[in-house]
């Protein structure tokens, strides 16, 4: 029996690792650049919330549409009157036998008319007939569709351009703490090779304490490069809309971003304005002012509308007025609204609103230019990141040479440990500005397509 149940212990323990692992390994996710992109524009919280936004003015031409026709209302009523209304009547009126004692001729006397129940119901129809706002809001929720549609273009083009650049933060983080390791590692084994040569009285005390300062400062830069990597981890799948149990891991580098980047030379974007979002945008904005003004002009014309109501009222002393007969009333109309005189308080609306299409005009115009303006520093910031980028790698090369032939002297004891510690310096400095400036280079990329309209 004891054998049996530790058989079955053993096989849900075995199960139960085996469902954390599937459970782990469905939560991890592997991105390039370009998968992150796409989840991004999928998955994203301001992408979510822009796409309820346009779903939400898709539904608002219905409601537009829709208040131009046939409504439909019923209402119903049950009262019950404690102390009716009385009215004061001559007591002529009324055959002299019923006046009450003490009345006389020419006095007025008190008379409650109605009866202590009533219920009605009423079931009313109306009817657009003529209305140009109705028409020109009409036109509007299409535009507005359209500008939602663009807002959310807009925004999810933000989204993919702060996606990519914490990716390259990543990858920032990632490339230093790589190279911090393998240094601190040369380091602590040069460290083992200084102590062992001091002890055999070939190098100085100074010597092994300049080498384990060297390893303390490159052991703190390694810590350094990994909090910024879960820092920058945790931003990007903030970016992407991911929980913060999902792990996250990078499969592409920037060392391979670059060389894909710039396998045929630099890119050459072309800037088409009309196609840019933010051109659109303007343009949008431009058609709505135009219709806010078609609006206030159309409040000089009459508005028409028909209606039909029917009703059905019933009285009773009692409450169960419903066993009454009950009375009927019905009736159809048209109403006309004709606007005559407003002091000059409609003149000045349109007044209002054309000025703001005419500024509407001349943001569009502005945008234009805007456009141009970015296009070209956009440009010269990729060649300028291009540039120093190369550098960056040719210094980085220098830096690592010169570090290498001095370890070599150093553990031959032809060069100090002064000497090596600032050649390391120098290498570092050469490692830090080799990343910045690949990081550089991708953001100057992700400028270049937001600014032609690519990205």
């Amino acid at each position: 029996m004891n054998i049996l149940r530790n058989g079955w212990l053993l096989a849900i323990v075995v199960c139960i690792g085996s469902f954390k692992a599937v459970v782990a390994q469905e939560a991890t996710h592997r991105f390039s650049l370009e998968q992150a992109l796409e989840y991004a524009s999928e998955h994203g919280y301001t992408n979510i919330s822009s796409n309820y936004d346009v779903e939400a003015a898709q539904r608002k031409i219905w409601e537009t549409v829709a208040s131009g026709l046939p409504q439909v209302d019923f209402s119903g009523r049950y009262n019950h009157s404690m102390d009716l209304t009385q009215s004061l009547l001559p007591v002529e009126f009324f055959p002299e036998e019923n006046w009450p004692d003490g009345v006389q001729s020419g006095d007025k006397i008190p008379v409650a008319f109605g009866t202590a129940y009533d219920a009605s119901y009423t079931l009313g129809v109306t009817q657009m007939i003529f209305d140009g706002s109705y028409f020109v809001g009409v036109q509007a929720t299409r535009v507005f569709v359209e500008l939602t549609e663009q807002t959310r273009r807009k925004t999810e083009i933000e989204l993919r351009s702060k996606v990519a650049q914490s990716y390259f933060l990543v990858l920032s983080a990632q490339e230093n703490k790589v190279a911090f390791e393998e240094l601190l590692q040369n380091n602590e084994a040069i460290l083992r090779e200084t102590k062992a040569m001091h002890e055999t009285g070939f190098v100085e005390a100074l010597d092994v304490s300049q080498m384990e300062l060297l390893v303390n400062d490159t052991r703190q830069r390694m810590k350094e490069a990994e909090r910024n990597e879960t820092v920058a981890l945790a931003v990007l799948k903030y970016a992407l809309g991911m929980k913060g149990e999902e792990q996250l891991e990078l499969s592409d580098s920037l060392s391979h971003l670059s060389r894909r980047m710039l396998g045929s030379g630099l890119p050459q974007p072309v800037l088409d304005q009309e196609k840019h979002v933010d051109y659109q945008l303007a343009a949008v904005n431009e058609e709505s002012r135009k219709l806010m003004l078609r609006n206030e002009q159309v409040q000089y014309l009459p508005k028409i509308s028909a209606f039909y109501n029917y009703q059905k009222m019933g009285y009773a002393d009692e409450w169960n007025v419903f066993g009454e007969e009950w009375y009927k009333a019905q009736f159809v109309g048209v109403q006309v609204s004709i606007p005559i005189f407003s002091s000059g308080m409609r003149h000045a609306k349109v007044q209002q609103q054309k000025l703001n299409w005419l500024k509407s005009q001349n943001e569009k115009e502005r945008t234009m230019h805007e456009l141009d303006n970015h296009f070209y520093t956009a440009m010269a910031d990729m060649k300028n990141s291009h540039e120093q980028y190369l550098y960056s790698i040719q210094n980085r090369e220098l830096a690592l040479d010169i570090l290498e032939k001095t370890r070599t002297k150093f553990s031959h004891g032809v060069s100090t440990s002064s000497e090596f510690t600032q050649q390391q310096g120098q290498y570092i400095q050469a490692q830090l500005s080799y990343v910045q400036s690949a990081v550089n280079l991708m953001n100057a990329h992700i400028s270049l397509l937001k600014a032609s309209g690519d990205l």
